[in-house]
């Protein structure tokens, strides 16, 4: 199929005003007011609810281009709906075949590949002008070639049983006796895994019978010898305040009076393990426990016989030992006769232990939801999972690719799997006991029963944290209504450095506002030039035009997602609001920065809120100062985002050289700053960009827009209008700041408060 047969199929053509989807025809007026530099509107066409909107534009490409690239190029921007992402074809068959290009049906023409932002996110800056520039920029890059195929213990060491007996730490401090039984690892006959027995499924397993003790910490004496005997046992541990042959007679008798049921429990080899408190040799108690067991060779039942419980059955049932009818005393030969051997015994990480290992005193229970399982969020995961920090919810709905493999703690078996479920796993598998993580295998913005799930997991959480590096996600998190409170991790897109950004616990500042401050930091802070705007070394894990992957070893992303997770961890455990970035420097070392966040100002503007903070207030009254008598001012830098109406100032320029500044009044200059305005677009990825003016009034002088601001306001709206913009002044006097938003004056809006509800929590 021709590109005139494809274009045959939209029947309907038209005019620029004959445009029902709003997208196309902002693409239309824009081109027909203002975009006779860059080209010309030809048509619209339509098919169904499809709008295509045809142009010609000047490509500018040199006298040789590496890609025949014509000095005009037909395009077609073809809108499927409204809200939709556009795509940009190619309207000639002969169109040269070059990397970034779309795959396409076939019969449908060529479409190139202008953005590799998902549209959900794309669409948060898209304008008319941008869409444009885009292709231009494309047609730029092909001309000379650069469309690249773009190509992460203080007691003694007991000698004894070769056996170590691994135990979780909740089944010690289970606090009443319950059946226990030993396992065998099957690499080793010497490792013993102690779990709660289930009657009948002894599997593979030798039977132990196992009892446990706790030494009361003010009752424990310094252990100066290893208990070599029963006999000595219950010695040692009498004195420290444990009766062991009195509760031995009670278990060991209840279990004879089961009968054939505790036949595993009386034959199984019998066991001690005793959690004591480490003392000094001085006699002072240390930080720490000491867990010790201690092993016979004889069955249960024979040490029941040996405290006068029990005798053997000879051969009667299925048990071999019965209860013995009529008092008995302990046997105390046969007690002294009973060896034991003391044998290690290493505690499971279970959460508490993970703690106190961590240097805590206590886990962390708090519910945290965690969205965004990739690099950085697994890592930041399983280094607080390993400190025994928080029960946690995984929401992603992407699947492991082998490339992940590169910068996740995923291992290759995995590939394929939901990352959500992935990582829960991991956390789960990591730390013994009940299951501490959970996963939600789908996207934040999904629909039905996972958004019901995504929904109750957000609203229950106590924190909240992005990992997704997804300026869309993060937004939308800032916005839900939840009462978490929310932080953000993410690494700058050459992998050199991360960053932390974590609101107060009253959330009188969001993620919003932090993520303006960041970019604030980045623009003053000279070191940073390049943290943003560095671009990512890139490799293609497939053959697709978007199949790229950063290309960051994981030495360098484990380090970056350690500090990370470890200022987290710290801005969790208090109260005020953090932004930080971590940059690693070429010899190895770390440099930090960081800023004091800043209270915030709101104002609402119709349809619109205007955010800035308290350190653009001081900086803006600095520079009024610095020029007085005479009037001064400059450009206004901010993010805008268009869907949700929300504009958040985050710089203010000089005036310009060639500024007039005179007592009365001030015009701004020209001179440095369009490039001015580049450097801010790079250093901030495109995040930030011109957003209005400043001035200042004069001393005695009110924040009232004069005659000659409102010219100016007028001026602004149609310099605005051309990117589909707002207006915004900002008026700098003495004693106040005036915002003026669009012609009309912007009302301020109450601060950010603690819901009661939340002070309750």
């Amino acid at each position: 199929m021709t590109v005139d047969s494809w274009l045959s199929t939209f029947s309907e053509t038209f005019d620029g005003s004959g445009f029902r989807i709003a997208e196309a025809r902002a693409v239309a007026e824009f081109m027909r007011r203002y975009g006779a530099p860059a080209g010309s509107f030809v048509e619209g066409r339509r098919r169904g609810d499809q709008e295509l909107v045809i142009l010609d534009l000047l490509t500018a490409a040199p006298q040789r281009p590496v890609y025949p690239i014509r000095p005009a190029e037909r395009i077609g921007i073809l809108f499927a709906r409204e809200n939709a992402q556009p795509f940009v074809t190619m309207l000639r068959d002969d169109f040269p075949d070059t990397e970034h290009q779309q795959l396409v049906p076939e019969g449908m023409p060529a479409a190139i590949c202008i953005d590799d932002r998902p549209w959900a996110e794309a669409r948060l800056t898209w304008t008319p002008a941008e869409l444009v520039e885009r292709v231009l920029k494309w047609f730029r890059r092909a001309g000379r070639g650069e469309l690249h195929d773009a190509r992460q213990p203080l007691d003694p060491v007991l000698i004894g049983s070769q056996l170590s007996f691994f135990i979780a730490g909740s089944v010690l401090d289970a606090g009443t006796p319950q059946d226990l039984i030993a396992e065998h690892d099957p690499g080793d006959g010497t490792i013993l895994c102690v779990r709660p027995a289930q009657q009948g499924k002894l599997g593979s397993a030798e039977p132990f019978s196992i009892a446990t003790y706790k030494v009361p910490g003010e009752r424990m004496k310094r252990l100066t010898f290893a208990p070599h005997t029963l006999a000595s046992l219950g010695a040692m541990l009498a004195e420290r305040g444990i009766d062991l042959f009195a509760d031995l007679r009670t278990r060991l008798g209840g279990w004879i009076a089961e009968g054939p049921a505790a036949a595993w429990r009386l034959n199984g080899r019998f066991a001690v393990i005793v959690e004591m408190p480490i003392v000094s040799p001085r006699g002072v108690q240390q930080d720490g426990l000491d867990h010790r067991a201690f092993v016979t060779a004889h069955s249960a039942g024979d040490i029941a016989v040996a405290l006068g419980i029990a005798q053997q059955s000879m051969g009667m049932g299925a048990v071999g030992y019965v209860k013995r009818f009529g008092a008995a005393a302990p046997d105390e030969t046969a007690i002294a006769a009973i060896e034991v051997q003391s044998a290690e015994v290493y505690l499971a990480f279970e959460p508490d232990f993970a703690a106190r290992l961590a240097g805590r005193s206590a886990p962390d229970d708090r519910s945290v939801v965690l969205v965004g399982a990739g690099a950085i969020g697994s890592h930041v995961a399983d280094d607080l999972a390993r400190e025994g920090r928080f029960r946690w919810t995984v929401i992603d709905d992407d699947r492991l690719l082998p490339h992940n493999l590169a910068r996740h703690v995923a291992r290759g078996d995995a590939v394929t799997r939901p990352k959500a479920r992935i990582l829960a796993d991991h956390i789960n598998l990591t730390l013994t006991g009940p299951a501490r993580a959970s996963a939600i295998a789908a996207n934040l913005f999904a629909n039905g029963d996972d958004s019901a799930a995504i929904e109750e997991a957000l609203r229950s959480a106590d924190i909240v944290i992005d990992a997704t590096a997804s300026v869309l996600a993060a937004r939308h998190l800032s916005d839900h209504q939840t009462q978490a409170r929310r932080a953000c991790v993410f690494f700058n897109p050459a992998g050199t450095g991360a960053v932390l950004l974590a609101e107060p616990a009253d959330r009188a500042l969001t993620l919003r506002d932090l993520e303006a401050q960041y970019h604030g930091l980045v623009l003053r802070t000279e070191r940073l030039a390049d943290h943003l705007g560095q671009p990512a070394e890139t490799v293609a894990y497939t053959g697709a035009c978007r199949a790229i992957t950063n290309r960051i070893p994981q030495s360098r992303a484990s380090i970056l997602s350690g500090l990370a997770g470890s200022g987290l961890a710290a801005a969790i455990d208090s109260e005020a609001a953090v932004v930080c970035i971590w940059s690693l420097t070429p010899d190895g070392g770390v440099t930090v920065d960081t800023t004091a966040p800043q209270t915030v100002t709101r104002f609402r503007a119709g349809e619109w809120e205007i955010a800035f903070d308290a350190g653009l207030v001081a900086r803006l009254h600095e520079m009024r100062d610095a020029r007085l008598p005479s009037e001064t001012g400059g450009v206004l830098f901010g993010i805008v985002d268009i869907p949700a109406k929300h504009i958040h100032i985050v710089e203010a320029s000089a005036a310009p050289p060639d500024s007039t500044e005179q007592p009365g009044s001030f015009v701004r200059g020209v001179a440095g700053v369009e490039e001015m305005m580049e450097s801010v677009r790079r250093r901030t990825a495109g995040q930030v960009r011109y957003v209005g003016e400043w001035h200042s009034h004069p001393p005695r002088s009110s924040a009232r827009p004069s005659a000659v601001d409102g010219e100016q306001i007028d001026w602004l709206a149609a310099l605005m209008g051309m990117d589909s913009m707002p207006a915004l002044m900002v008026i700098a006097a003495e004693r106040e700041l005036a915002v003026i938003f669009a012609d009309q004056h912007a009302e301020p809006l109450p601060p950010l408060c603690v819901d009661a509800a939340r002070r309750e929590r």
